[in-house]
This record gives C-alpha cells, structure tokens and sequence, in this order.
C-alpha cells in the first residue's frame, strides 16, 4: 500500500511539473526579437534640438540572446556593448547598452523588420531615441 501511495504521489509530482513547463510561444515578441539585427538608422531626437541620424553601416548590428540573461550585443560605430533587454507584457522592451539605459516599445516587429522607440533614462533634456532594424 505504500508503494503504491509513493508512486502515485511521484506520477502526480512528475506530471504537475512537466505541466506548468510551457514552451515560450513562437509568435512571441521575445521570440521573434531574438536573433541578430542590422541597423538601417537610429534617429535621436531632443527638446529644442534638430533630430539627428546615423545611417548603419555592414558592422552595425543588434544580437538579442535568449539565455539567462537576456543579454544584448550591440555593435554600432566600431564600438561594441554586451547588456541586457527585457521585453515587457505587450509591445515593451527595456534594454541596457552602452552605459545608458532605455525604455520604450516596439511599435514594428516582423520577420524582417523591428522599428524600437525608447526614452533614455536620466537624459536631461529628455532623449528619444528610434532604432530601425532589419533581417
């Protein structure tokens, strides 16, 4: 009678474990975030400033690594950046690189194009900066 109370209780535990693992849903923004992006443009605007624009070149590029630590390598004007992003119920995504940190959304994400619009935190003015990227 034991026996059978210990492998009824495993065959539960196993069962409610292998249950509550859900595979990451493949139309996810996470998902398809993830991967090697290159920049077409970023555009930086603030208060009472000209927007400016910085064309990406070959080597300009955005990887988004689905590890443990959601890190991002951003390689952009020879200099390179390993942070991390987040990407937030809906069409957030927070990301950490090159000292700064920014919020913002996803406002285009397709196969082979994502456009990203974040505010950069502590920027007094205010900064806005407009990521355009492609596959």
């Amino acid at each position: 009678m034991k026996q059978q109370i210990t492998f009824a209780l495993t065959l539960f535990l196993m069962i409610a474990g292998f249950s509550s693992c859900k595979k990451e849903d493949q139309n996810s923004n996470k998902s398809k975030l993830t991967g090697t992006w290159k920049v077409s443009r970023i555009e930086t605007m603030a208060p009472g400033t000209e927007t400016t624009n910085y064309t990406g070149v070959s080597s300009d590029s955005f990887e988004f690594r689905s590890n443990d630590e959601d890190e991002v390598v951003a390689n952009l004007k020879s200099t390179s950046s390993v942070g991390n992003y987040t990407v937030l119920e809906g069409t957030g995504l927070n990301m950490t690189i090159f000292g700064k940190v920014i919020v913002g959304d996803i406002s285009t994400i397709t196969d082979t194009d994502l456009v990203y619009r974040g505010t950069v935190q502590g920027s007094s003015p205010v900064i806005t900066e407009t990521y355009y990227f492609t596959r």
